[in-house]
């Protein structure tokens, strides 16, 4: 089977990063997050990123001592076993199967601002744009990624000058900053929905075994990328903290643009909406299609996912997208809205940031990195505690693991019994 190219640095990495992380989270959560906690946004916003910091460390230091393209399930096997490799391949594909279209439907959102025909089918388009840059080669598609993410960033620093500035003092006295209204219970109701902005790192693990020296380079990846993000995110907090909105929330940039600088500014806000997004989509299913091949080489999916003589994984990359197009249909019928797949997403998102804490802690010797994933597992235990029903969607997926798991172990007892003996 074809390795894997090894083209990625330290700059390289953090624009694709950037490119998988920011989506959706910056360009619709902002808008959705005021809809449901109004003045408390903030305060949930500040919360994520306190829980994301010892997340973050834990995939550092796994990363970049672990490089391979499975990311956390291969941190699992090593850790726990193949079981616990399955279950965790089968949440990330659980969680990416329902994240990866809300990306695209925040495009669709935007874009609708512009052409008026259903958000759902402008995603899809998006979506088919996104994969048809794949068929370029690794080295091509990483520096298209590259410079994508250094045009985003330049626009999106211009867009956070422009709502900072148009934030008046009228503004700030009738939506002053004060701390939380209501307690944690209720903070916590909207967080697996707005957590989905801080994921998109754990995707990037199954990057680190691209990186040209993974121990030094992967690390500053990772963290160019989480300053980068964290700066932009309460930028954009704040600005539509401040400005008033009245509906499409899913959308609220461009109603905040149009409000500063007129029809022009809408426009110009959705077209950068449609581009950031569909960056965000090449870097979503680049790392997710080597989550599968990864899964092939283990023998988990009983497919030929090899990546071909150039290292493009183009079957994965088809079997992603002809997934994602059917979770998207789910949306243009009307079965399940944005705002369901955004928090379905985070909340396995969250569950696989503990399972790569719970691998640090098994593996480590170091105190100081048992400390760190203590840390992590101990967040994520008290922020599933305020769930309900819908932790029956990665239990059902760990239990569609063991499943497979038992036959695979049956299967293999069965072959071992049935080899022939060496006559030596």
């Amino acid at each position: 089977m074809t390795d894997l190219k090894k083209t990625l640095g330290p700059l390289k990495g953090a624009g694709l990063m950037l490119n998988i992380v920011i989506g959706a989270g910056l360009l619709s959560l902002p808008g959705l997050a005021y809809q449901q906690a109004a003045e408390n946004a903030i305060w949930v916003w500040a919360l994520c990123a306190l829980v994301a910091l010892p997340l973050l460390s834990v995939f550092i230091i796994m990363g970049a001592r672990f490089p391979d393209a499975g990311g956390v399930s291969s941190f699992a096997q090593k850790a726990f076993g193949r079981y616990a490799y399955i279950a965790s391949s089968f949440i990330f594909l659980g969680a990416v199967s329902f994240g990866l279209p809300a990306i695209a439907l925040t495009g669709g959102h935007y874009l609708s601002v512009l052409v008026p025909v259903d958000p759902a089918i402008l995603a899809i388009a998006l979506l088919l744009i996104a994969t048809g840059t794949q068929l370029a080669s690794p080295e091509a598609a990483s520096r298209i990624s590259a410079m994508v993410a250094s045009a985003i960033l330049f626009s999106l620093l211009l867009i956070v000058a422009v709502g900072l500035s148009g934030i008046t003092p009228e503004m700030r006295e009738a939506r002053a900053l004060t701390g939380p209204t209501i307690g944690f219970s209720q903070l916590s109701v909207p967080f697996m929905m707005i957590f989905f902005a801080f994921t998109g790192w754990e995707v990037s693990a199954g990057t680190s075994e691209e990186f040209r020296n993974p121990k030094r380079d992967f690390p500053l990846a990772m963290g160019l990328s989480f300053l980068a993000a964290m700066l932009l995110y309460f930028s954009m907090a704040v600005i539509v903290h401040f400005t008033p909105i009245e509906s499409n929330y899913e959308a609220a940039f461009s109603s905040i643009m149009q409000h500063h600088l007129g029809v022009w500014g809408g426009i110009l806000m959705s077209v950068l909406a449609v581009v950031i997004i569909v960056a965000n989509l090449m870097g979503a299913i680049w790392a997710v299609s080597r989550m599968l091949l990864s899964l092939s080489r283990e023998n988990v999916v009983p497919l030929d996912l090899s990546a071909d003589e150039t290292g493009r994984p183009l079957k994965a990359v088809f079997l992603v997208v002809g997934v994602l197009l059917a979770v998207l249909s789910l949306d243009l019928f009307n079965i399940l809205a944005i705002e369901d797949m955004l928090s379905l997403a985070g909340q396995n998102f969250i569950i696989l940031f503990a399972v790569a804490a719970a691998s640090l802690m098994t593996l480590t010797s170091s105190l100081f990195e048992k400390l760190v994933a203590l840390v992590a597992v101990g967040s994520v235990a008290v922020l599933l505690a305020q769930q309900d029903a819908a932790l029956l969607y990665p239990v059902l997926l760990s239990a569609a693991a063991g499943l497979l798991w038992a036959v695979q172990n049956r299967m293999n007892k069965t072959n071992i019994r049935n080899s022939p003996r060496s006559t030596g």
